[in-house]
């Protein structure tokens, strides 16, 4: 049986590296990103199963875009995105589902640092 597929996109290395051996030890393979550009790239090469999504991200790339583009390829459009981000803690900002989703329209949405249990969770429930 072939594992499921996580792509990680995120600028924050630390993150990506201990997010990766979390789902790593929890039965998934994964691939991550730095930037939005290379997480593109990798989404469409890779077609994963689901991807985890860092909203505010050091450069001008930023999650926002990435989840636009994914949305906007027919190829990758039905991608589950698990938007994460710690707008709230970083800069005073809540995630608004409903006024938002014109600009960022994640399957799902986690506030940093993520309950690892919670968004397993959610993966599971997802990727069945």
């Amino acid at each position: 049986m072939n594992k499921r597929k996580i792509v990680i996109i995120d600028d924050n290395k630390d993150y990506t590296l201990t997010m990766g051996i979390f789902l790593e030890r929890n039965g998934f393979t994964v691939f991550s990103a730095n930037d939005g550009k290379e997480g593109i790239e990798l989404i469409k090469a890779e077609r994963p199963d689901l991807v985890l999504l860092d909203v505010m991200m050091e450069v001008l790339f930023s999650g926002f875009e990435v989840c636009r583009q994914v949305r906007q390829d027919a190829s990758i459009k039905d991608t589950p995105i698990f938007g994460i981000s710690g707008m709230r803690e970083e800069i005073n900002v809540k995630f608004d589902e409903d006024a938002d989703k014109e600009y960022f329209s994640p399957n799902e949405f986690f506030e940093k640092p993520v309950d690892k249990d919670a968004l397993l969770a959610k993966i599971n429930k997802y990727l069945g």
